[in-house]
């Protein structure tokens, strides 16, 4: 395992002792270029988990001039047909760039070679974003040259013949698809290289049988002594066995909205995915056409211990009554391959896959050797109900709960439509593509537990197994597998997780009260907090229209001592009810306030009760000591929708503004497009900044100067007309 204090690059990382290729079975793809890109309904009954894929960051479908097809040898004025294998074969990377040998000879080697292929060379990926924090907790031993000076510093690029340039480009190759990281070339067998993978899910309720990573392909697993496992994964790297119509690309709002919301999360301290890099290419280079036509393009890196999703599970063991679903796709004549069948009596799923796959999540991600299913399984939902506690105490509202978002190992997957809680109501729906609110705020973990009975149900055979033979199944248990038995298995593992849903719930609410307690700045417990302090106060909030977050950050200055001062108590309400709405009358503001000045009484009784002051008593002065805290667990700055769209709108102007400024049948100048880069990275890096570091006092209390104020106004609350944005499943 590899010492945080030796930093590689890219590619020298070392992989893990046990890679997911090499644990869990291949999905067969046919052996020639059309099919990593195929849509592809593969067999029901397979034990295959991944498929080798490699990025094809390119538009899609494929274009191809006259000049391209006369290099490729075809004619087309005089009628000649343009094979699409022959097309694809140009990314084919068959030209070895770097050898897996390390320049040190003390240095292992991970055994990966670096192919590309004059095509896949053609591109020219922008690096817009890094994340340090990323790079910190989840790769200490990756170095990247200087891209983290380039991207949020400002930096101009050190020359090219530099270590640091060249560390920065091999980042910049790997991460674009530019170049591939493979231990062998391919067709030689054998080989580890990119992949992506396949599993089913339900999708607002109702099951949508097989999904898979329509345009997420992995590229590298890897360990480290303080950052542990991690996997590398392309999302927006292009098409897949498992993108179906689509294009396998992503839009720039679309990648900015998940790099930046990964580290806010993570920096609250909820369990998350995280983003390493976002890149983009020059825009006319590879548009990605929406519903309102072409927009710039974005990969993002993101980095997780695992990939792994519940939908997984479900694909090996889809329950009964979601089997016998078979899905076909509309346009793209000629792009699908269906494996099936179609026979009604074929069982679907496969149990030695699963088995594999649980032992795979269970001993290799989780490091759970020597537990049980049933205990390992009790982690998973140990973990979810935590994680799904804190996005209630935080107000983060994920939008897409289907079972193929949610991740065996608890962490935040999957950043589509999320929002963090602008006026408080536990309704709020962030998704506008959730009409009935199956997704609201409120139901949140509810969700979660669907999805965790669903992953429930698919291990029943595992679980009823384990119970009656008090042990784990072997190789090759399910075969010459009788009905009976199998039933008898599956009944059995469900007694066995019997009560498992008041045991989710109890986790979460316990989780949420000790989230609450910490917003509230109260260290002891009584019984009484849940309602007259907790619940009393979100009514409040949502009965008058004020704001989630900042009601907290300010409710961290109030010093329950005060409370008997009518005087300070009355200022303190009027500027807490100013400071958390965007309007509000007089005749409105009267009555939050006598409500609030309840509240507030009941509040600094309890805050500032004897136990309450003994808590902190050990601290030093109680009171000092208690709003530190407190504004260490109520963030200043908040990822609103206000700043994303902001973000998202500056950066693309000036990406594609120099494109479209320019005269008809003109290039724009080198030193326009190269302004408007540096532009989008200033915006970026100043909102990722924040983003990781929330609970600094970014332009609070007195101060002066444009990067005072331009604080305080990205702390703000933003346009009335803002608040409850929503955005769509669609990017």
């Amino acid at each position: 395992m590899s010492s945080s204090s030796q930093k590689l690059p890219i590619h020298r990382l070392p992989l893990p002792s046990s890679t997911l290729q090499h644990a869990l079975p291949q999905l067969t793809l046919e052996p020639k270029p059309s099919s990593q890109r195929r849509a592809t309904t593969f067999d029901v009954s397979g034990e295959g988990v991944w498929s080798r894929v490699n990025p094809l960051w390119a538009a899609w479908p494929l274009r191809l001039t006259k000049a391209e097809a006369l290099a490729m040898g075809v004619d087309v004025e005089k009628g000649q047909q343009v094979n699409v294998e022959d097309v694809l074969k140009r990314w084919d990377p068959i030209n070895l760039e770097h050898t897996g040998i390390p320049h040190d000879p003390e240095e292992e080697s991970n055994g990966l070679n670096t192919f590309s292929s004059d095509h896949r060379m053609k591109p020219n990926p922008i690096l817009l974003g890094i994340s340090t924090s990323t790079l910190k907790d989840a790769l200490p031993h990756l170095t990247v040259g200087d891209a983290p000076t380039i991207c949020n510093r400002g930096a101009s690029p050190s020359p090219d013949a530099t270590p640091a340039a060249m560390v920065r480009n091999a980042l910049i190759d790997i991460l674009s698809g530019r170049k591939v990281l493979q231990s062998e070339q391919p067709g030689q067998g054998g080989e580890y290289g990119p992949w992506s993978t396949r599993y089913c899910g339900h999708q607002f309720g109702s099951w949508a049988g097989q999904l898979g990573d329509g345009r997420a392909i992995s590229i590298l697993e890897t360990e480290s002594q303080d950052g542990g496992r991690q996997e590398l994964q392309l999302k927006g790297a292009g098409r897949t066995p498992f993108s179906r119509s689509a294009d396998g690309l992503a839009v720039l709002r679309s990648g900015v909205r998940e790099f930046l919301g990964c580290e806010a999360v993570a920096a609250l301290q909820i369990p998350s995915t995280r983003s390493l890099a976002l890149l983009t290419t020059p825009f006319p280079d590879i548009p990605v056409v929406r519903e309102h036509g072409p927009e710039p393009s974005s990969l993002l890196c993101r980095v997780s211990p695992s990939f792994i999703r519940i939908g997984h599970f479900q694909a090996l063991n889809p329950s009964k009554e979601d089997q016998g679903m078979r899905q076909f796709f509309i346009g793209g004549r000629g792009w699908l391959d269906d494996q099936n069948d179609m026979n009604p009596d074929k069982e679907e799923g496969n149990l030695e896959g699963l088995r594999k796959l649980t032992e795979w999540v269970k001993n290799d991600i989780m490091q759970m050797q020597g537990s049980s299913t049933k205990e390992w399984l009790e982690e998973v939902i140990k973990r979810n109900a935590e994680t799904v506690a804190k996005w209630q105490v935080y107000g983060w509202m994920h939008g897409v709960l289907n079972t193929d978002n949610i991740s065996l190992t608890g962490v935040t997957i999957d950043f589509g439509p999320y929002a963090f809680m602008d006026v408080y109501d536990e309704r709020h729906i962030c998704n506008h593509s959730d009409p009935s609110g199956l997704y609201n705020y409120r139901n949140q973990p509810s969700r979660v537990l669907f999805a965790l009975d669903k992953l429930a149900s698919s291990l029943s055979p595992i679980l009823g197994y384990e119970a009656i033979h008090s042990g784990s199944p072997p190789e090759g248990y399910s075969e010459g597998l009788s009905k009976e038995t199998r039933k008898e298995w599956e009944e059995k593992g469900k007694e066995v997780m019997k009560g498992f849903e008041e045991r989710f719930r109890e986790i979460e609410r316990e989780e949420e009260q000790r989230g609450w307690a910490r917003r509230f700045g109260l260290r002891t417990s009584q019984e009484s907090d849940s309602g007259d302090i907790f619940a009393d106060y979100l009514s409040l909030l949502s009965r008058h229209k004020i704001d989630f977050s900042t009601s907290f950050r300010r409710l961290s200055f109030f010093k329950p001592s005060q409370a008997d001062d009518t005087e300070y108590l009355s200022k303190f309400i009027e500027q807490f009810i100013q400071d958390s709405t965007t309007s509000i009358s007089d005749e409105k503001l009267n009555l939050a306030e006598e409500e609030f000045n309840r509240w507030f009484q009941v509040y600094a009784t309890r805050a500032a009760s004897e136990e309450e002051q003994q808590a902190y008593s050990a601290q030093g002065e109680w009171e000092a000591v208690r709003e530190r805290e407190m504004k260490s667990s109520n963030p200043r700055f908040v990822l609103r929708q206000w700043v994303l769209e902001e973000t998202i709108e500056k950066m693309e102007k000036a990406l594609t503004g120099p494109y479209v400024t320019a005269k008809d049948g003109q290039e724009p100048e080198e030193w326009e497009v190269d302004m408007g880069v540096r532009e989008a990275r200033k915006v970026l890096a100043k909102v990722l900044d924040m983003s990781t570091r929330p609970f600094e006092a970014y332009g609070e209390g007195v101060g002066k100067g444009s990067e005072f104020e331009e604080d305080r106004r990205l702390c703000g609350l933003g346009k009335k007309e803002m608040l409850g944005f929503q955005c769509s499943c669609s990017s």
